[in-house]
């Protein structure tokens, strides 16, 4: 068979690169949601019991009930604030990302061996590798949370030293 294109096999190089990145960065979002899920669960907990045991206590100092209702305000607004970050929900989405992303990943190093190897045509490849990105597409729209600009540049960086590492490009 003659060898692929090479517009074709930069753009599969590229592909592969892209997907270990966004696998790296929506894995690193996912557990850092989780974490700040977490947290705030704890904290919010942990207040309770300190409210509760302040209202007790000011059954016999008095002056310990505006503490107590001060207190009560603070954890009426990290339970709004956990009711409207939705952390659990990003998080889950983010992490739904990264599978397919992974399993994206796998498909596309398939290819790209085929491409390596000469078993597969460029216009195979450019079918596969339209796949693969239509189905990528369809994965990240569902992300919502902001761009963490320096996780972002260090999964980049490190995805793209993986894949020169792994393939030798």
């Amino acid at each position: 068979m003659e060898p692929v294109s090479d517009q074709t096999r930069i753009a599969v190089w590229h592909v592969l690169c892209d997907l270990e990145w966004n696998m790296r960065y929506y894995g690193a979002l996912a557990a850092r949601y989780r974490r700040r899920y977490r947290a705030l669960r704890f904290v919010i907990l942990i207040g309770l019991l300190g409210e509760a045991a302040t209202f007790y206590a000011a059954t016999t100092n008095p002056w310990l009930f505006y503490f107590g209702a001060a207190f009560g305000i603070l954890l009426a607004g990290l339970t709004v604030w956990d009711a409207m970050s939705d952390y659990p929900g990003d998080a889950a989405i983010l992490r739904a990302t990264t599978f397919v992303c992974d399993g994206l990943m796998q498909e596309t190093a398939a290819l790209w061996r085929g491409i390596e190897s000469y078993r597969i045509t460029t216009p195979d490849a450019e079918a596969r590798l339209q796949s693969i990105m239509e189905r990528w597409t369809r994965a990240t729209q569902q992300v919502r949370p902001d761009v963490d600009h320096q996780l972002n540049r260090q999964s980049a960086s490190d995805a793209n030293q993986e894949i020169v590492n792994r393939y030798a490009f």
